[in-house]
């Protein structure tokens, strides 16, 4: 946070990316193209797309709501307005 400040608003996003090597946590949908794929987390700066902060999924059993406190942990309490879709929600979150 010392370089750069991010503006107020921050959503949460769920990016998909491909991968084809070796890993223990890819994941693989045999719907899409690129079959094989790493899930990345992160909180980005809405208006200039920069990356706050991220965290790959690495299927060590985390709690969802775990990860998303931890990625929003230099954030909170500095009147950013956070933005998530329904899947991330829960009333601990909330509160």
């Amino acid at each position: 946070m010392s370089v750069y400040s991010p503006k107020q608003e921050l959503p949460l996003v769920k990016a998909m990316t491909p991968w084809r090597g070796r890993l223990k946590f890819w994941m693989y949908n045999p719907e899409k193209i690129t079959k094989y794929e790493v899930l990345v987390r992160m909180v980005c700066d809405a208006l200039s797309g920069y990356i706050c902060n991220m965290e790959i999924y690495s299927a060590e059993g985390k709690k969802l709501e775990d990860t998303v406190l931890s990625l929003l942990d230099g954030n909170l309490g500095q009147n950013h307005h956070n933005y998530q879709d329904s899947f991330y929600n829960s009333v601990r979150l909330a509160q």
